[in-house]
């Protein structure tokens, strides 16, 4: 059984979503029903608790069931009197936690849990805290700032959107220049996952206040990409995995970030990063353009695309690392991390004999977990620190 220490169930960090900075305030309601009107007091969906458990509850008073799937695990719910169905969910280790309510088995959002986006469609979700994972939450230190921007694209030809963390001091300091990151998400969510789901802007602002990573602008894109008229996602297996993403953030983004924000513009101070498909797109990326790039990082990623758990065969863009001594010049860290209990950690073991084999020079580490944001966020914040000490 897990022990959560109540000042990380109630931090701040934990609350901020996409569509709340606070905390959901349970209200009350006045509703007609057959009996008369009568008040409603509408409650939290969703409770942690010290044990680690999380009570649930969702108002359906004209239900025949109700039951809750997370993380392979099922719960169905017990109706009370007063029309609200309850029940607890045990998970085995903390995190940020999917959650499916079904509704006489129809999959519905519950309004009074924390709603965010993956999976290509928003989705409720719990906030399980981890001691051992302190750098998400928000602290008292110096905080930088999230922003919005919308540039055209010439390749997509539609205005596309990116989100933006400057660091603590950016406002203060005209005269200072910044490295920049260019974070990407995975398959089926969008660019504001990184902010909501990653909490990268407290894991910088807590590591810049540590002194353990370099001050740095982080720009995360939308990378489910498509051109103006397209119905499906451009996506092949052969040497452009990613469709037009590449060449919307080379030819479109870039030139917009460079020319709005105090970014330096050399190589050495520009890196590419993502999760799953994001690091995908990361790693052709460094391997067809490390003449803009001098670093990657690659969570629950390799070097190529895996299409029903195999490799589909060489890539074009894998040629550079038969050149050990051209990729580690030009490369200063390629970082690569993986789940310990993913479906997929023999494929990066296998990789990771293949760069030693190649003598291309890799920082690989393995976390607790699956394919999910417990992992993403430790490789992440384990990177951040890595980033630009050359």
């Amino acid at each position: 059984m897990m022990r959560i220490p109540k000042e990380h169930i109630e931090n701040q960090g934990y609350d901020s979503r996409s569509y709340a900075f606070s905390k959901q305030q349970p209200y009350s309601v006045r509703a007609d029903t057959p009996d008369g009107q009568k008040v409603i007091h509408i409650k939290d969906a969703v409770e942690v608790l010290e044990d680690g458990r999380v009570r649930l509850n969702m108002y359906a008073p004209n239900a025949k069931s109700v039951k809750v799937v997370s993380r392979k695990i099922q719960v169905d719910l017990v109706k009370g009197e007063d029309g609200y169905w309850e029940g607890c969910i045990a998970y085995d280790y903390p995190g940020f936690k999917n959650i499916d309510f079904y509704i006489d088995d129809a999959l519905v959002i519950n309004p009074m849990a924390p709603i965010g986006f993956g999976s290509n469609r928003v989705m409720n979700y719990v906030e399980v805290p981890d001691e051992e994972q302190d750098y998400l939450l928000m602290k008292d230190v110096p905080h930088g700032a999230v922003i919005q921007e919308f540039f055209k694209s010439k390749v997509t030809g539609k205005y596309e959107s990116c989100y933006i963390y400057t660091p603590p001091g950016y406002q203060k300091e005209p005269d200072v220049k910044y490295p920049v990151l260019y974070l990407q998400h995975g398959g089926g969510e969008n660019e504001t996952c990184w902010i909501y789901q990653g909490k990268t802007n407290f894991v910088m602002d807590n590591l810049i206040a540590e002194g353990k990573a370099v001050p740095m602008i982080i720009v995360m894109n939308n990378g489910m990409t498509r051109k103006a008229g397209e119905e499906k996602m451009p996506m092949s297996f052969g040497g452009n995995m990613m469709g037009v993403f590449k060449d919307m953030l080379i030819e479109d983004c870039i030139p917009f970030i460079e020319a709005n924000y105090r970014v330096k513009t050399d190589k050495w101070n520009r890196a590419i990063a993502g999760l799953s498909m994001g690091s995908l797109q990361a790693a052709e990326i460094i391997m067809t353009r490390y003449d803009l790039f001098s670093a990657a990082g690659l969570f629950t990623g390799y070097t190529y695309p895996v299409i029903n758990g195999r490799k589909p065969g060489p890539q074009p863009y894998e040629a550079i690392l038969n050149d050990a001594e051209t990729f580690n010049r030009e490369v200063k860290l390629f970082y690569r991390a993986i789940g310990a209990e993913e479906v997929s950690f023999p494929l990066i073991k296998e990789e990771d004999r293949f760069c030693a084999e190649k003598g291309i020079n890799t920082v690989s580490s393995v976390f607790p977990g699956e394919h999910e944001w417990y992992v993403w966020r430790a490789a992440s914040h384990e990177f951040f620190q890595l980033l630009f000490r050359w």
